[in-house]
């Protein structure tokens, strides 16, 4: 079961990823908002949520059709571990504005709430982006040790 979760890690998180830049497309407001709480001008935040529906579009695509799997996996990962802080970020104020990720923004009756439902989605997702890309590119441990010692 756990095998079969993992192998299909990146077809899952290909997929939430162009769900989200799509979402994002549709509906940029909220997520620009959610920059702006960082006392970022309107500007500066429309840039970056543009910057930010590109690279889940572009590696959403990559996640799903395997291409280039390492460097996905790797900038997957650090996307996420962004995400996640930013979301820590947003559940330490006392009245936090939506995050504008995923369209999920209702799913608790709190901002907060949302947050930190974001912060526990984001870990399960970088789980399994390191769960595959252990599995599958890691050097087996004996075999590194026999490479080492030739």
């Amino acid at each position: 079961m756990l095998r079969t979760l993992v192998r299909f890690a990146p077809t899952f998180i290909g997929v939430l990823l162009i769900y989200a830049g799509i979402y994002k497309l549709a509906f940029p407001g909220e997520a620009t908002y959610a920059l702006e709480a960082l006392s970022l001008k309107y500007d500066i935040a429309n840039a970056l949520i543009v910057i930010i529906t590109v690279a889940e579009l572009y590696l959403g695509r990559l996640l799903l059709l395997r291409i280039h799997l390492r460097f996905a996996l790797t900038a997957s990962t650090v996307l996420f571990f962004v995400f996640t802080c930013f979301l820590w970020y947003l559940a330490t104020l006392a009245h936090p504005p939506g995050c504008g990720c995923l369209g999920f923004s209702t799913v608790f009756k709190s901002n907060k709430s949302n947050a930190v439902f974001g912060i526990m989605r984001n870990c399960l997702i970088l789980w399994m982006l390191k769960a595959y890309y252990d599995f599958f590119f890691k050097v087996p441990v004996k075999r590194a040790q026999e490479t080492a010692q030739t």
